[in-house]
């Protein structure tokens, strides 16, 4: 899977990823970076080694919504232009549409997605 240097994850959600386990360190097993703005937090995770990643979203410290296990991930690349800022899930088989995480301004999520049935 292509991906940003782990400088630019930093950059993009404003501190370093963390693990559940502390002999985990980047690249290795399930990273985690969060991000808050205002009353609205965004927790992604990402497994560099399966191509797998968890996205959270929570509005006043309650989740919101959760997508968990994102497979067969092609890339991942950082928008910017302007004032926005964010990131562009891209799936390997092309059937999806691309799911993106904006960071800046705001937190905001988009991915349209078939409903249930039509897969």
């Amino acid at each position: 899977m292509e991906m940003p240097d782990l400088a630019d994850l930093i950059w993009l959600f404003e501190d370093e990823p963390f693990s559940e386990y502390e002999d985990m360190v980047w690249p290795v097993g399930l990273q985690s970076f969060r991000l808050r703005r205002g009353t609205r937090e965004a927790l992604f995770s990402l497994d560099p080694t399966s191509d797998e990643a968890y996205l959270t979203m929570y509005e006043a410290g309650e989740e919101t919504m959760s997508i968990g296990r994102l497979r067969k991930l092609e890339s991942l690349t950082i928008e910017k232009r302007d004032e926005y800022e964010g990131l562009v899930l891209l799936f390997a088989s092309g059937d999806l549409d691309p799911l993106r995480l904006q960071t800046r301004p705001v937190i905001r999520l988009s991915w349209d997605v078939m409903p249930l049935g039509v897969w």
